[in-house]
């Protein structure tokens, strides 16, 4: 029952009360006053009348006539004249019933009146004694209607403070309310803060309820750091801060393998090859300073954030640069970049460095690219300076990367003729369940009847402004996947797609038709739209999210030094980056930086997911760790 209803059925048993207490005291002290003024009435009138026998003539006829007249207009119930002799010589009885007041309450409050009696005398003889007794329907009517008139304003006084104890009640109770959501989003492990209400207590247990999530938020934030630094530990070199050799070959390979990777791209290797000469020369303090300042340029030289750079060994560096329009252009840049830091004008002996460079192209494998690198960073040592080794190879049916308008007119042909659809896979969790299927995208090339993957059409998507109408149609796709199919399934949502209220909005009214629908989706943010566009993503999944569909990031491990601020967002789980994941059973690191990730992804009440497992060591190590689900080649539904 409601405090409303509560307090309704309070104020009405309170008026209850309170008028059955007024009415009797009203009641019985208005009976006295009554009894009273029916006795002073009974008394002056028998005595007013009696004198008035007394002086007239006896005559039987004429005191009839009297008596009579008197007990027509007087309002009498009875008249009685007995003579000495007891015998009744005029009687007057009213006849009339009281029909204006219930018999209940002439009942309960009985008027108990005294008759008045006087003698009537004939000169100094007594010709007899005079009753008179009024009729009291007058008096039960006045106080009836008395009763009635104070029950109707203690109704209506019951009304105006129920009404107004309504309204005082929903005033006091707001807060309640917010009590109640920070509570229920405490529960579901979103540890929000709500402003503190002026009622004292409440205002106790909001600060109570404040302090604790302020206690978590502090302890996750400790922890994000802690993890950012057992990642950069097992992740980073010591000494430069760059990507290590494990792990920038697996980024590497991801880039070469990976569904949402960049179709093209370059590798740069650059080398100084007088490394051990210059540490016996300079020491090893000067040489490391150096290291520095070579890092320091790579990272100047490379302000694109898609750009990769890592320290392969001693003397060696690389730059992964996908999706790069000139490799020839970025390499001098580098080059040029690296000699400026390294070098000093006024020094008499200048540095040497060298740099090779290789093309790449989806799908080439890793030893192939090192080995175009490898090539080239020989022929630079031969010819000096820096050198790139192209592979200029075409697939037919692709327009060339400066044919813009052609990739316009594919990719708006395929949605337009609706030509998108699927590749599933499942995610599966420890027991082998399934519990999604992930669900990227592709879309058909109508000339030759192939499907591009999304690395092959969403760099040019994104240059065309055209992912927002992907998104959609992927969207449209999903929810007549949902309909002929019984599983989940998962899809992947750009950064415009999250950014854009109207688009969201659209989401929202598909979804609320068909909860059914909503209940089985699940949604793919990318990592860095939960942080670099936050408020829009807390709207995105604020709006989504009570409709039933699963809310997660994917690609997740660059950013977890931010994961404390994902406190009050009530994410359903983390798809932690494949990178990270590679060869996970022989990396004791990146297993420790893991299962600090899943304690604290659990914490927040967020399932942790594998991306890219590729055996079942992986697997068997990765449920050990603390992970919820797993997908890649090495996870097949049986």
């Amino acid at each position: 029952m409601t405090l409303t209803k509560q307090l309704w059925l309070a104020v009405v048993a309170i008026m209850i009360i309170a008028f059955g207490i007024s009415f009797l005291a009203s009641a019985w002290s208005a009976k006295s006053y009554l009894e009273d003024q029916l006795r002073l009435k009974n008394v002056d009138n028998a005595n007013s009348l009696a004198l008035s026998m007394s002086q007239m003539d006896k005559d039987p006829v004429l005191i009839e006539l009297l008596v009579s007249a008197q007990f027509d207009i007087g309002h009498y119930k009875q008249i009685k004249l007995v003579s000495p002799s007891g015998k009744v010589m005029i009687e007057r009885v009213g006849e009339a019933v009281n029909d204006k007041v219930p018999a209940w309450f002439v009942n309960l409050i009985p008027l108990v009146t005294e008759p008045g009696v006087a003698l009537v005398q004939d000169g100094w003889r007594q010709y007899g004694t005079l009753t008179v007794i009024s009729d009291n329907r007058f008096a039960y009517l006045a106080l009836w209607q008395g009763n009635l008139r104070l029950l109707f304003w203690f109704l209506v006084g019951a009304l105006l403070c129920g009404v107004v104890g309504t309204f005082i009640l929903r005033a006091i109770s707001r807060p309640l309310g917010e009590v109640v959501k920070q509570a229920e989003a405490i529960g579901s492990r979103r540890f929000i803060t709500i402003e503190e209400p002026r009622t004292r207590e409440f205002r106790n247990v909001v600060r109570a309820m404040n302090a604790m999530s302020g206690q978590v938020r502090g302890m996750l934030d400790e922890e994000s750091a802690r993890l950012e630094r057992l990642r950069r530990d097992a992740q980073h070199d010591a000494l430069t801060g760059l990507l290590n050799r494990e792990h920038f070959l697996n980024k590497i390979q991801y880039a070469l393998e990976g569904e949402n990777a960049a179709p093209t791209g370059a590798l740069f290797i650059v080398r100084l090859p007088d490394l051990i000469k210059l540490n016996k020369e300079l020491g090893r303090e000067t040489a490391d300073t150096l290291l520095k300042q070579l890092a320091n340029a790579l990272q100047e030289s490379c302000p694109d954030e898609s750009s990769l750079i890592g320290r392969l060994n001693g003397s060696d560096f690389a730059v992964l640069a996908p999706d790069v329009d000139s490799a020839d252009a970025l390499a001098r840049q580098i080059f040029a970049r690296v000699m400026l830091s390294i070098n000093d004008p006024s020094a008499l002996i200048e540095h040497i460095v060298l740099l090779g460079a290789a093309v790449y192209r989806h799908g080439d494998s890793v030893s192939q690219m090192l080995s175009r690198a490898d090539m080239a960073l020989g022929r630079a040592e031969i010819e000096g300076g820096s050198v790139v080794e192209m592979d200029n190879a075409i697939v037919e049916w692709k327009p060339q990367t400066s044919l813009v308008s052609a990739w316009q007119v594919l990719i708006e042909t395929a949605l337009n003729l609706n030509r998108v659809q699927f590749a599933t896979y499942p995610v599966l969790n420890g027991q082998g369940e399934l519990i999604h299927y992930e669900a990227p995208a592709r879309m058909q090339v109508i000339q030759s009847s192939l499907w591009m993957s999304a690395q092959e059409f969403m760099p040019w998507a994104s240059r065309l402004g055209l992912t927002q109408q992907i998104d959609e149609a992927v969207f449209e796709h999903a929810l007549g996947w949902l309909g002929s199919n019984p599983g989940p399934v998962c899809v992947n949502v750009s950064a415009q797609s999250v950014c854009d209220p109207m688009l969201t909005a659209r989401y929202y009214r598909a979804l609320k038709a068909n909860p059914n629908m909503a209940q089985k989706l699940w949604i793919d943010v990318p990592e860095f739209v939960a942080y670099r566009h936050a408020r829009e993503f807390r709207v995105f999944c604020d709006t989504l999210k009570p409709l039933g569909c699963k809310i997660g990031l994917e690609h997740v491990g660059n950013q977890i030094c931010h994961m404390g601020e994902l406190y009050d967002v009530g994410l359903d789980y983390l798809k932690i980056d494949s990178v990270i994941i590679r060869d996970i059973d022989q990396n004791v690191g990146n297993q420790t930086f893991l299962r600090g990730l899943c304690t604290i992804a659990h914490t927040m009440g967020m399932m942790t997911i594998a991306e890219g497992v590729l055996n079942q060591q992986e697997a068997v190590c990765l449920k050990d760790l603390g992970f919820k689900g797993m997908t890649g080649p090495g996870i097949t539904l049986s």
